[in-house]
C-alpha cells in the first residue's frame, strides 16, 4: 500500500510541476490565427443580479465574470487537462500536502500588481468565507480542516493541505482570484464594525464599473439592466496566440439580455447575435438553412462537457405542508415518479434524438468515474409500476381517476421550471400529461430562470425541473451532491444557516453519501477513489433524491463571420471569447 501511495504521489507531483513559458496558450484552441478588432455579440438569458462571483448564486453573473477574473490553474478548454493560469508553475512536496505556486508577473486591470497577498486574501477571506452566498469552503476543507495559505514572497504562495487531496488542482480551477484592494473593505474579519454578511454587498450592480477589476481578457464597460452587458478588451491581458499576438482579438464583447429562447433564435437568424446554444428541436431547421447556404454554421458536440446542463426533477423535502413533506421524503414515492419519466420519448421529442440517458449524475463518457452498475438500478418508464408504488405510499385512486393523499385530499402538484429554457418547458408538459394520467392534478409554473434559482434557494416550490453542469471529478460537484452543502437544495434542512452540515437531520443513506464524499476527497489511490464514488452513484440510483432526465448533445450555431469556434476531431466544440475573432 505504501508503494502505491508513493506512486500516486509521484504522479500528483508530476502533475503539479508543470511549467509554462510566459503567456503560453494551447494551439488546440486555434483553428486559425485571428486578427484584432470588432465585437462578438452573445445572448444572456437573464440580467446579472451582482458582479460578485462569491456573493451570489447566479449563472448570468458567472457567465460575465469568467471573462473578468481568473484562477491560479485552468482547465484547457480543448483537452480538459490542467494547465497554468495565474500561477505559471507549481510543485508539491513528497508528502503531497504542501503545494508551492509561482505567480505570473501580471497586474489587475486598474494597474495594481497581482501578488501573493491577493491569493491568500481570496482563499482565506472570500472562497472560505461561509457568510458569502457563493463560497467554496467545502471544496477546500478536508476532514473538517481547511486548506491553509501562506505567502512566501510577492510572487510565491504555498497551500498547506491537511492531507493529500487528489482533486486539488481540479477544484482550484473554480477558485477565481479577486483583488484584495477592492474587496478588503467588505470583510468583517478585517474591519471592525463590519457585519459578516457584508461580503455579499461587494461588487453589486450599483458598483462603478471601473471598480470591478480583474486579470482576465475583458473588463466591464456598460451595464443596462434587463438589456445588455458590454465588456471591452483588457489591453494588458497576459495571454498571446501561437504567433505571439496579444489576446483577446476582440475589441468588445456584448451580451444582450434575451429571456425568450425563440426571440434569441430570431436575433441570431437576423445577425444581431453571433453565437447561440440551440435545442434539438431547432437543430433540423437550422441545419437545413446551413446546407442551403446561410451565413452561419451548426455544430454538434459530444455530450462530454459541463454544458448543456442535464435537467433533473426534484421535490421539496422541507416543504411547509407536513403531509407533502412526509410524501416527498419517501423513497417509494420518488421511485414511483421516476417510473413516470419517459426518457426515451423525451430524447426523441424534446431533443430530436440529440441526447443520451444521463448518469447519476456522472456522464457515461467519464470513464474515470462512471459506474455502469447504475444502468440496472435506474427505473424505466412504466406507469403501472408507478401506480403500484403510489398505492403503497398511500396515494390512491379514490375511484374516479383522482388520486388522494392519506388524509383524503386530492393530490395536486405544482411543477416549477424556467420559461426561457425550452427543453425544460417541453419536459414539464410531458410530465404534466403523465401525472394527469395517473390522477395527479398538475399545475405548471413557468417563470424566469432567475426566479427559478431564487425559489429553489428559498425552498419555495413543490416540484422543480433544474439543471447543474457535469464536471470531470465528482469533487467539483460536492456542493451539490453531498448532503449538507450549499446546493443540496431539495433537503435544505441538512445544513444550518452558516452552511455547516447537520448530520442529525440526514437519512441513514445520506449520512453514507456524506462520508463517501469525505473519503473520496482525501483518497490518493484512484482505484479506491472510484470505489467510493461508485457506491455514491448506486445509492443515488436506488434512493433517487433527484430524478435525472437526459443529457443533451452540445449544439451551437455560430455566425460565419466569427472564427476560432469549431468542432475538434474528438467531437468536442472548442471556442473561447478570448480566441474568437471577427473575420
Amino acid at each position: 500500500m505504501r508503494k502505491l501511495l508513493l506512486a500516486v504521489l509521484l504522479i500528483f507531483a508530476m502533475t503539479l510541476s508543470v511549467v509554462a513559458s510566459p503567456a503560453a496558450i494551447s494551439p488546440a484552441l486555434f483553428e486559425e490565427i485571428g486578427t484584432h478588432g470588432g465585437e462578438l455579440v452573445l445572448g444572456l438569458a437573464s440580467t446579472p443580479r451582482s458582479f460578485n462571483f462569491y456573493g451570489i448564486i447566479d449563472n448570468a453573473a458567472y457567465t460575465i465574470l469568467y471573462n473578468i477574473i481568473e484562477p491560479l490553474v485552468e482547465e484547457n478548454p480543448a483537452t480538459g487537462e490542467i494547465i497554468p493560469g495565474l500561477a505559471e508553475s507549481w510543485e508539491v512536496d513528497e508528502s503531497g500536502t504542501e503545494v508551492t505556486f509561482h505567480l505570473r508577473d501580471v497586474a489587475w486591470s486598474d494597474g495594481t500588481p497581482f501578488t501573493a497577498d491577493d491569493v491568500v486574501f481570496t482563499m482565506e477571506h472570500v472562497v472560505m468565507n461561509t457568510h458569502a452566498e457563493g463560497n467554496s469552503a467545502d471544496r477546500f476543507t478536508l476532514g473538517g480542516q481547511p486548506v491553509l495559505w501562506q505567502k512566501i514572497d510577492a510572487h510565491t504562495v504555498k497551500a498547506i493541505l491537511p492531507s493529500p487531496y487528489g482533486a486539488f488542482t481540479r477544484v482550484l480551477t473554480h477558485a477565481l482570484m479577486v483583488p484584495k484592494h477592492k474587496y478588503e473593505p467588505f470583510i468583517a474579519a478585517l474591519n471592525e464594525g463590519v457585519e459578516p454578511g457584508t461580503i455579499n454587498q461587494a461588487w453589486t450592480t450599483d458598483t462603478p464599473l471601473s471598480d470591478i477589476v480583474g486579470t482576465g481578457p475583458f473588463v466591464l464597460s456598460e451595464y443596462v439592466v434587463d438589456q445588455k452587458v458590454t465588456l471591452k478588451r483588457n489591453p494588458n491581458y497576459w495571454k498571446v496566440d501561437p504567433e505571439g499576438n496579444r489576446l483577446p482579438y476582440l475589441d468588445q464583447l456584448v451580451y444582450l439580455v434575451v429571456q425568450d429562447d425563440q426571440v434569441m433564435l430570431a436575433q441570431f437568424r437576423s445577425g444581431e447575435i453571433h453565437r447561440i446554444t440551440i435545442t434539438g428541436q431547432n437543430f433540423p431547421g437550422l441545419k437545413r438553412e446551413e446546407l442551403d447556404g446561410s451565413s452561419f454554421r451548426v455544430l454538434t458536440g459530444s455530450p462530454v462537457s459541463p454544458t448543456p446542463s442535464p435537467p433533473h426533477l426534484a421535490f421539496n423535502w422541507d416543504i411547509e405542508d407536513e403531509e407533502l413533506r412526509e410524501i416527498f421524503r419517501n423513497d417509494k414515492f420518488r421511485q414511483a415518479m421516476e417510473h413516470t419519466v419517459d426518457r426515451h420519448r423525451i430524447i426523441e421529442d424534446v431533443y430530436n434524438t440529440l441526447a443520451i440517458i444521463p448518469g447519476v449524475p456522472v456522464l457515461p463518457a467519464n470513464t474515470a468515474f462512471y459506474n455502469p452498475a447504475i444502468e440496472d438500478i435506474m427505473r424505466e418508464y412504466d406507469l403501472e409500476k408507478a401506480k403500484r408504488l403510489l398505492d403503497e405510499v398511500g396515494i390512491k385512486d379514490r375511484g374516479d381517476g383522482v388520486r388522494v393523499l392519506p388524509s383524503g385530499r386530492p393530490f395536486e402538484l405544482t411543477l416549477t421550471t424556467a420559461v426561457n429554457v425550452q427543453p425544460h418547458n417541453d419536459i414539464a408538459v410531458i410530465l404534466e400529461n403523465e401525472w394527469e394520467e395517473l390522477g395527479i392534478t398538475t399545475h405548471l409554473q413557468l417563470i424566469s430562470s432567475t426566479l427559478v434559482g431564487q425559489r429553489r434557494t428559498a425552498g419555495e416550490y413543490e416540484a422543480i425541473i433544474e439543471a447543474f453542469g457535469n464536471q470531470p471529478d465528482p469533487q467539483l460537484r460536492k456542493a451539490i451532491w453531498q448532503p449538507g452543502r450549499a446546493l443540496y437544495y431539495w433537503h435544505r434542512s441538512t445544513m444550518d444557516e452558516n452552511q455547516e452540515p447537520i448530520l442529525a437531520n440526514m437519512e441513514d443513506w445520506e449520512l453514507r453519501v456524506f462520508d463517501l464524499f469525505e473519503l473520496g476527497e482525501v483518497e490518493m489511490d484512484p482505484v479506491q477513489r472510484k470505489a467510493y464514488y461508485d457506491e455514491w452513484q448506486e445509492i443515488y440510483a436506488e434512493r433517487v433524491p433527484v430524478i435525472y432526465i437526459a443529457k443533451g448533445m452540445e449544439l451551437q450555431a455560430v455566425s460565419n463571420a466569427i472564427g476560432n469556434i469549431f468542432l475538434q476531431e474528438n467531437g468536442q466544440i472548442v471556442g473561447t471569447n478570448y480566441t474568437a475573432f471577427v473575420k
